[in-house]
């Protein structure tokens, strides 16, 4: 029967794109986690919806599991298989269908990266927001299916408030064209916004119409540090207030920013002594320049908020400044055993929340390093375990799912989320009821029931059915 099957597909795409080497297998199988093991039937490459289409008619009717696939960035295990599914890449579906300049808007094939997206609307001399550091491999059919969020969010949103229309293929095959440029729709249900955040579990997206913006007209970039976590909602306070248009504000302890300069020696701090907090806050401000960053670097000095601070002075030192947030991630995997959480709290519970972290560690996992970073004016902390050297993985495992139990306690006692960004997928399946109700689980269960009857559609991520 499997070669029945791999001979359907290779029918409508080609033999070349359909994939079955042991390698391709194991390569396209898994995502960034690296949790779970590959075991996937084949990997079939589509090139257009009416490929994809016919792959899903065939796989509904002959009951085979179907698992979406773009850059495989994720860190939830939501483009994994693991049972004999079929996977179906979008890496072939690249095209850049249009770029509107009147309308403000981009339309594009799913297997666009965000790179290349960005890229194009630069040529266009227009601004697509989002912002990730997987961005050289992300699709946007992935940004879509994980709602992602990024380094922008803060002024523009993500891309739930990014996407104006879709198209998608159900897992019957039907397809669903809903991508459309209207900015104004009032007319019943929103069907698009079901599909923005679904991990690929209720149809897969083949093309999406998107929001540009304009150019930012003048970044400026700060570095501050300061003494205690707790002044740092106040510094995104104080700049609230004074009407700082905002376009970044990133959070990092100093744990964090001796790790990428451990990892990074030619990255030098602009600081001449250690702090305990660093935020990086990124503003446009126009004509302004100067103007606009040193009356609000003034008061934050002035009332104690921040202890130290440097603007860039040219696009590379901007650059470098940001090296110091964006190269973390990567600092903290080259450092030895990590285990990463995505996390979302209230933001005016953060400094609530960071205290009773940091009780928490040091009466459960003293033994443990605790990195701490992220996107601050949207509440997302990015928590990272790390084992001290030497440390077994075993034992490292064991001290971890202690203290995340916990931790997850403290994230449900502030009505906050157990994963902000990078989803649900296999890896927090279990932990789901921490951020939703019995009540909500159970309603998500029934709209996948209406999209895909015989759960055939990225079968047992987020929720077993």
């Amino acid at each position: 029967m499997t070669q029945n099957h791999i001979a359907f597909f290779q029918s409508v795409v080609g033999s070349t794109y359909v994939l079955t080497s042991a390698s391709d297998l194991e390569s396209y199988g898994r995502d960034w986690t690296k949790v779970y093991k590959p075991d996937p039937m084949a990997i079939v490459l589509p090139a257009s919806t009416d490929q994809v289409s016919k792959i899903a008619r065939y796989c509904s009717e002959n009951q085979l599991s179907l698992v979406p696939s773009g850059g495989r960035t994720g860190l939830a295990g939501g483009s994994v298989a693991t049972n004999k599914e079929v996977v179906i890449s979008l890496n072939r579906m690249s095209k850049i269908e249009k770029i509107d300049c009147i309308g403000m808007t981009v339309a594009c094939e799913a297997g666009v990266t965000l790179q290349q997206l960005q890229e194009a609307a630069a040529d266009n001399d227009v601004y697509f927001a989002l912002d990730l550091a997987a961005k050289g491999s992300c699709h946007i059919g992935g940004n879509i299916a994980t709602n992602a969020g990024g380094v922008k969010f803060v002024r523009y949103g993500g891309m739930r408030e990014l996407v104006l229309g879709l198209e998608v293929v159900l897992p019957s095959g039907e397809v669903l064209n809903m991508n459309h440029s209207l900015r104004k729709n009032n007319t019943g249900y929103d069907l698009k916004h079901l599909f923005i955040g679904s991990e690929g579990t209720l149809g897969i997206i083949t093309r999406a119409t998107m929001k540009l913006n304009s150019k930012p007209g003048n970044l400026v970039v700060s570095l501050m540090a300061t003494s205690f976590f707790a002044e740092v909602p106040k510094i995104l306070e104080r700049c609230n207030m004074m009407r700082a248009p905002i376009t970044a504000f990133e959070f990092f302890t100093d744990i964090a920013h001796n790790v990428v300069l451990d990892n990074n020696p030619n990255l030098k701090t602009p600081f001449a002594e250690k702090h305990a907090c660093y935020v990086l806050l990124e503003i446009d401000a126009g004509k302004g320049g100067d103007d606009v960053i040193e009356p609000i670097l003034e008061s934050l000095f002035n009332d104690g908020l921040i202890n130290d601070a440097v603007v860039a002075g040219t696009a590379a030192q901007m650059t470098e400044f940001w090296s110091h947030r964006e190269n973390i991630s990567e600092s903290i995997a080259a450092a030895g055993f990590a285990h990463k959480n995505d996390i979302s709290i209230p933001i005016d519970q953060l400094g609530a929340f960071i205290a009773g972290l940091n009780a928490l560690i040091a009466k459960e996992a003293s033994d443990l390093i605790c990195i701490v970073f992220g996107h601050i004016a949207d509440g997302n902390l990015h928590l990272n375990y790390l084992a001290p050297k030497g440390t077994e993985l075993s034992l490292f495992k064991d001290s971890v799912k202690v203290l995340e139990k916990k931790v997850f306690d403290l994230i449900k006692a502030h009505e906050g989320s157990i994963s902000a960004e990078h989803g649900i997928g296999l890896l927090k399946k279990k932990d789901l009821p921490y951020s939703r109700t019995a009540s909500e689980i159970e309603i998500m269960r029934g709209i996948k029931k209406i999209f895909d009857p015989q759960n055939i559609m990225n079968p047992g991520k987020i929720f077993d059915c």
